[in-house]
């Protein structure tokens, strides 16, 4: 029947006016939508300023690469505990809490003087996120059912593509005339105005019992936070063989490696214990129903790995057409418009494609056209972002994008029931920013050791490059920078005008093929769920 009729009858005369009330009005989508509207446009923007940041906080790439993954990392280690926090305090104060811890975060970016600061900022509105983001499909759980629900849901996933067109468009505008500090200015004043909304919200109040287990707060934490640490420093310290750079290593083994397997056997250890806590009758900080269904696997896999593509389509393409081809943030942004508004269009017409497609092949079919696409891109972009092959590429990769997002999200709140939508949340939450975090983490450690070897090979190679001044020129001056900067780094070097014009050249094609060796990667990426998708139903469910 409704939502109230799945209730203890002890209850149902005290909420079931309230929740026929909140079925008949959308207040509660206004809600979560605006705040995934900010959290998307604070992930989207940073990119989009890169250039800004490095020359006002006078830092490197390196570093403005930290504070875009920090924020996903915080959202993704404490996104379970922001989860169970909802349901302690309920869904209306946790969002409150989380706006306010949000805006705290935006705050301190504001006021940033250096890049350590825009770090910290990052990560409090981080923690922010990871109260806000679980409790978003906590409230569409307790304000919606069926096809209100699943509606709700897809719109919230569209959020996505509105909130990434806004970053680009708005926040580009925002970046070239005011700076890069304008845009988290925007977010603070869209924050105070959604705190508004959130105090008019009427939620149904539900009773907690048990506790938070403080052990699984620090295990699901710990594990995230060592395998994003890990994937960050891939570039720096190497995959399996270590880097000069590593801090340290055994038998010439990389620290990465290692980071890799106990993060793992940390969040191993996590599992556990939430099927002992359950096992004794306490409380699990993630109910174990929520990964021990093939389908809910299936489907967080899936939004892993398309989150993973868009967060390093999203870094690749900015600092390219930025640092590379020296683009205004908006010129830039004008470029990647196509990918955002064919995310927004596809998630808006999921909820028909789920009607007419059974899930199993909808979901393989949105992830092998992203994939397609994406690699189709790299396979056409050139120094000159122009072409009719380019923008196709993007627009179908913006659609696969809005279907791969929207259909696992609308299918895990339909196959899950209410009470599980905070745990769902919370599950959905950590699989959306963990792969927004590891996609920017991945993209750039292929990217700067794909340029670095590409760079080195090209170099030892030329015979118009002196000997004495290989090495140098390989550590100190290959990077993604603008071409006169370049050159002014090669300035210091005892090359002559012609050395000089051929490193510059072997660096203008080594970043192209950095770039497409990076793309081809994400591409592979996004394919390696569709192992997974077994689980999901190979059939279209009949209409009732």
């Amino acid at each position: 029947m409704d939502i109230a009729d799945q209730q203890p009858s002890v209850r149902v005369t005290t909420e079931s006016a309230d929740e026929a009330l909140l079925r008949a009005s959308w207040l509660p989508l206004m809600l979560v939508c605006f705040t995934g509207l900010v959290s998307v446009f604070n992930a989207s923007v940073l990119p989009m300023a890169i250039s800004g940041v490095v020359e006002g906080l006078d830092t490197t790439i390196s570093n403005v690469q930290l504070a875009i993954v920090a924020y996903g990392v915080f959202v993704a280690a404490f996104t379970v505990t922001g989860g169970k926090i909802s349901g302690v305090l309920g869904a209306k104060n946790t969002q409150l809490l989380g706006l306010t811890v949000y805006a705290a975060g935006m705050l301190i970016c504001v006021l940033a003087r250096d890049v350590s600061a825009l770090i910290a900022g990052e990560a409090v509105a981080g923690l922010g996120g990871a109260l806000l983001v679980p409790n978003a499909l906590a409230i569409l759980g307790q304000a919606y059912s069926g096809a209100q629900r699943t509606v709700a849901v897809s719109i919230l996933a569209g959020t996505t593509g509105i909130g990434a067109a806004l970053a680009l468009l708005v926040g580009g505008f925002l970046v070239q005339t005011w700076g890069w500090r304008a845009p988290f200015a925007l977010l603070l004043v869209i924050i105070v105005g959604t705190l508004v909304i959130a105090s008019r919200v009427v939620l149904p109040r539900t009773a907690f019992r048990g506790s938070i287990d403080k052990t699984s707060i620090a295990l699901s934490a710990v594990g995230v936070l060592l395998l994003v640490a890990a994937i960050n420093q891939i570039g720096a310290w190497g995959l399996l063989l270590a880097a000069e750079s590593a801090p340290a290593n055994v038998l010439g083994m990389s620290p990465v490696l290692a980071l890799l397997v106990l993060g793992a056997l940390v969040l191993h250890v996590f599992a556990a214990r939430q099927h002992s806590l359950v096992d004794s009758g306490r409380t699990a900080l993630l109910d174990p129903q929520v990964f021990g269904s093939g389908l809910n696997r299936a489907c967080l896999s899936g939004l892993v790995a398309v989150n993973l593509l868009m967060a390093g389509v999203s870094y690749l393409l900015p600092l390219y057409t930025q640092m590379v081809l020296g683009k205004s943030p908006m010129g830039s942004a004008m470029m990647l418009v196509p990918i955002s508004l064919a995310a927004l269009v596809s998630a808006a017409v999921t909820p028909v494609l789920m009607r007419l497609f059974a899930c199993r092949p909808l979901l393989t079919a949105a992830h092998v056209l992203a994939a397609a696409s994406v690699m189709l891109l790299a396979l056409t972009i050139s120094n000159q972002w122009s072409g009719g092959w380019t923008g196709v590429s993007e627009v179908c990769l913006g659609l696969g994008i809005g279907v791969g997002l929207s259909a696992g999200s609308a299918l895990l709140m339909e196959t899950n029931p209410p009470s599980l939508s905070g745990e769902i949340g919370s599950a959905r939450g950590m699989a959306n920013f963990l792969g927004l975090c590891t996609g920017t983490a991945v993209a750039g450690a292929v990217l700067m050791s794909v340029l670095t070897q590409s760079a080195s090979s090209r170099i030892a190679d030329d015979p118009d490059l002196r000997s004495d001044s290989r090495i140098e020129v390989t550590t100190s001056s290959v990077s993604f920078v603008e071409n006169d900067d370049l050159r002014g780094r090669l300035a210091g070097l005892d090359l002559t005008s012609e050395q000089l014009d051929r490193a510059v050249t072997i660096n203008i094609e080594s970043r192209l093929v950095a770039l497409r060796a990076s793309l081809f990667v994400l591409g592979l990426a996004v394919l390696l769920p569709i192992v997974t998708f077994r689980h999901l139903p190979s059939r279209r469910e009949p209409d009732a």
